[in-house]
């Protein structure tokens, strides 16, 4: 059986100053320290979710400036291939009018050409008609 004497009574004492002293010494700080962690972690959530909003709020943005720069290309495309288009019809709106005049002007030339060789193939045509003439005759006089 256990004996009820002094000793217990220090050992008790003993016990209770070092529970007091581990108290101020280890445990007070530590809990100090645990505290202060937990109010930076809480700090740092915090400005982890401000940051992850800003990313959000930027990203989207970002978005939004992209989605716009392509419809403004689209548009800038489409205007630039519109005036394109409108060109190439001038140009072949042009191309088919001098075609045009030089067939023109190569019909008038032919024509000038034609009643020049018809007004010398007449000419020639009397003249040999002539000699013809002339040789039948000289044939039958002879």
């Amino acid at each position: 059986m256990i004996d009820l004497d002094y000793t217990l009574f220090i050992q008790l004492i003993l016990f209770v100053v070092l529970v007091v002293s581990l108290k101020f010494i280890l445990f007070d700080p530590y809990l100090k320290r645990l505290k202060k962690r937990d109010e930076v972690l809480v700090g740092y959530r915090k400005e982890a979710e401000e940051i992850n909003r800003r990313v959000e709020e930027l990203s989207k943005r970002f978005d939004e400036l992209v989605k716009s720069a392509r419809e403004e290309a689209r548009a800038e495309y489409e205007k630039i291939k519109d005036e394109a288009n409108l060109e190439r019809e001038e140009i072949i709106h042009k191309a088919r009018l001098e075609v045009a005049e030089i067939i023109e002007k190569g019909r008038e030339s032919l024509r000038r050409d034609k009643e020049k060789i018809m007004a010398e193939a007449s000419i020639q045509v009397d003249m040999i008609s002539k000699q013809i003439a002339e040789k039948i005759l000289k044939g039958q006089l002879k």
